[in-house]
């Protein structure tokens, strides 16, 4: 079965020759607004030629680090389909275990562990866009073609590595792990990064069978009236995600959002949070919990996932999930513990990297990181991860709980908080801050007050800019150290 012939590719191409007249891409503000199939496949045939003068390889690495969304997606295939391993980039740099031979991107300019430099050139698409005999680019299930980058939420980026045959499996899952009215979609917004194992995903699932995806483009007023006027029906994003559109739909009551059902992962969804999206954007939320290295693991209803604080959503068929402790001991249900899961679609290492896969990966069990427990009816709920765990004097928090806290103070845009040693070396819990108006630190530690124990009440409050999110929209923490020390002589508070 390995040995068959088959490439990510095969199925879109398919939609191309089939659907040809209907929309396929659509980013509005873009060099591109808008795709049909006919044009996709044109775009995709004239790259296909262009990249064959580079001379690569089967199964070389190339990144792709590209800002227009249609250029980045059609590129990223035309490589696949002839049997490179592609990555996107989530800045000028990839992990050195990847042995990338190659980065494709708009702009010059240094390029950390990867000595290649080829700068794409908008005249590539506009080649040579007759059909291409694809038996020459014949590919086996096996061979690699994608690898994603793991969250690198502490600064420490891991690449997961997919062949065609593991990413036709999780395409396969995602008709059922995203619960019924998910199947029932042909036109879907991704407000996920390219990077991101869902975001790629979702662009294979949805071109695969003929539908349409859209991207948020340069013109984000043009991309929200064109949700209504494609009648884009469902969306993928995450909490942090949801939270910033929700803003905008809350200020402009003219502008109507009417998507069926959204699909929220890279977090816990909070119920004052999920209130307010069904009020205004959508009566139908569903929550998901997975891995790059592993796909879906868990699924589930916001209405009842959001009743249980932490809760992500119920482990799926074909999933596997254990809570153990430090000696990897199984414990009983409703006890909190270390989480450990597993899938048939699960990666089993790190790619070029066997020390940190020693650790993650062991005894067919891939171990996220996370804390949590599992009630008897199969809910999984998550109380944070190990690593990013606040230990204040001994008394240990998640820091995702303190920023719920802040962020719910009506001038505070976005904030994040980490753990510092004071003159005595005594753990106290800082918060950056990005402000939306002007506040005093005297209300907001009020605020805090009122919601959480005095301990893990922030010392000190920091206003920044911007808080560093990756393409999940998590919260990179291992940025955070640096961005306080940098803003450590400034102003501590907005009053």
């Amino acid at each position: 079965m390995d040995g068959q012939a088959v490439n990510i590719v095969d199925p879109i191409l398919f939609q191309c020759r089939v659907n040809a007249e209907q929309p396929a891409i659509c980013a509005p503000g873009a060099n591109f607004d808008a795709m049909t199939y006919a044009q996709l496949e044109y775009m995709l045939n004239a790259l296909t030629r262009t990249v064959l003068q580079f001379g690569f390889q089967r199964g070389q690495v190339v990144g792709v680090l590209i800002g227009n969304k249609i250029l980045h997606v059609v590129l990223s295939l035309a490589l696949a389909r002839i049997g490179l391993v592609t990555v996107s980039c989530r800045g000028r740099s990839l992990p050195k275990e990847l042995g990338a031979v190659a980065v494709m991107t708009e702009t010059s300019g240094p390029f950390a562990n990867v000595d290649r430099i080829i700068l794409v050139d908008w005249e590539w698409t506009r080649g040579d866009g007759a059909r291409l005999d694809d038996a020459q680019f014949a590919t086996k299930r096996d061979e690699l073609c994608r690898i994603i980058l793991t969250s690198g939420s502490t600064g420490l980026a891991k690449g997961v590595a997919f062949s065609h045959g593991k990413m036709f499996e999780k395409n396969a899952r995602l008709d059922y792990t995203r619960l019924d009215r998910w199947s029932r979609s042909a036109r879907m917004f991704c407000d996920l990064g390219l990077s991101s194992s869902l975001g790629f995903y979702y662009v294979l699932y949805m071109l695969s069978r003929g539908g349409m995806i859209m991207f948020l483009g340069e013109d984000t007023v043009g991309t929200l009236q064109a949700l209504n006027l494609f009648d884009m029906e469902n969306m993928a994003t995450s909490p942090y995600g949801l939270a910033e559109y929700l803003k905008f739909y809350e200020a402009e009551p003219a502008f109507r959002c009417n998507f069926d059902h959204i699909l929220v992962a890279g977090g816990a969804l909070t119920k004052q949070l999920a209130a307010r999206a069904w009020a205004r954007m959508s009566p139908y939320l569903i929550t998901t919990y997975g891995a790059a290295e592993t796909g879906a693991v868990a699924s589930g209803d916001a209405r009842i996932t959001t009743e249980v604080p932490g809760a992500v959503g119920f482990i799926l068929p074909e999933a596997e999930a254990e809570i153990v402790d430090a000696e990897d001991r199984p414990l009983s249900r409703g006890k909190e513990g270390v989480v450990r899961v597993r899938t048939a679609q699960a990666a089993d290492r790190y790619f070029g990297d066997p020390e940190t896969s020693a650790r993650r990966f062991r005894d067919g069990w891939f171990y996220p990181g996370d804390f949590g427990y599992l009630r008897d009816d199969n809910l999984l709920v998550v109380g944070g991860r190990e690593e990013t765990r606040l230990n204040v004097g001994g008394d240990k928090i998640n820091p995702e709980i303190v920023e719920e806290a802040i962020a719910t103070f009506p001038a505070v845009a976005d904030c994040a908080v980490i753990s510092l040693g004071n003159e005595l070396g005594i753990e106290e819990i800082h918060a950056l801050i990005v402000p939306r108006a002007v506040f005093s630190e005297t209300d907001l530690r009020q605020h805090c007050a009122a919601r959480l124990q005095g301990v893990f009440i922030p010392v000190r409050f920091v206003v920044v800019e911007k808080i560093p999110r990756n393409d999940m929209a998590k919260i990179e923490r291992g940025k955070l150290m640096e961005l306080a020390r940098a803003h450590s002589s400034g102003a501590t508070t907005a009053r």
